[in-house]
């Protein structure tokens, strides 16, 4: 949502290469664009990438005390908008090109271009400690359940928000008009543009149309103690 209002602004487009916006991007990856890395098709080796990343911004790097991985150059595994493989890696990119675009860093964008317009009261990002109130992870054992949480350092821009069921549907509903975002870049956003094994990827949402006809607009995630799921059905203005 923060990358299309920012197309919106005229601050960045879809279409402009990552390399626009990310120094010491290599030259082999150069045909990445944004709506590559929104659509997971950017064909970048997710754990080339991610060792890229801490090189050059080690502030991501989530094991202090210990050597992250070496970075090795290497091409892409597939032409961008080709085919599509999930990373996580491809979001945090997006959310520097965010803060490059913007002029801001990144929490400062988000409040002012996303929570602020929507009114996102319990909507914050969590790196250093969990938020207070925040619902507890925990995973199953051999000896019962045990607390499991995860770092979110390095996922920033793709699972480093906290938020509540009442945000959640008010950033729905901003999908519904056009007085958060334009018809036509919610359009672009929710069309599809790659092809996965389960139906369309769009610009962060899965698409997908049931045997039945029902078009579905989703996203599942999980990590350490939570699983999430966002299901919208447009056609009957019903979101789960």
């Amino acid at each position: 949502a923060l990358i299309a209002r920012l197309a919106v602004r005229g601050r960045l487009r879809f279409d402009d290469s990552a390399a626009a916006y990310l120094d010491d991007w290599p030259s082999a990856w150069g045909d990445v664009t944004i709506g590559h890395l929104l659509a997971h098709s950017s064909g970048l080796p997710i754990d080339t990438t991610y060792a890229w990343l801490v090189k050059h911004h080690p502030e991501y790097w989530a094991e202090p005390g210990v050597t992250p991985p070496e970075y090795q150059a290497r091409p892409l595994e597939t032409p961008p908008g080709t085919s599509y493989n999930y990373a996580n890696v491809g979001y945090t990119l997006l959310s520097m090109i965010a803060a490059r675009a913007g002029g801001l860093p990144f929490d400062e964008l988000m409040r002012r271009e996303v929570f602020g317009p929507l009114a996102l009261r319990n909507t914050h990002p969590e790196r250093d400690g969990r938020l207070p109130g925040r619902a507890r992870g925990y995973a199953r054992t051999d000896s019962g359940l045990a607390l499991s949480e995860q770092k979110t350092i390095d996922i920033v821009g793709a699972g480093d928000l906290v938020s509540t069921a009442d945000d959640l549907a008010k950033f729905d509903a901003a999908f519904d008009d056009d007085s958060f975002l334009p018809a036509a870049v919610r359009a672009e956003m929710l069309s599809s543009h790659v092809q996965g094994r389960r139906g369309g990827l769009g610009y962060g949402w899965f698409i997908r149309t049931s045997d039945g006809g029902r078009m579905t607009q989703y996203h599942t995630g999980g990590g350490a103690g939570f699983r999430a799921f966002n299901y919208r059905l447009p056609n009957e203005r019903l979101t789960i």
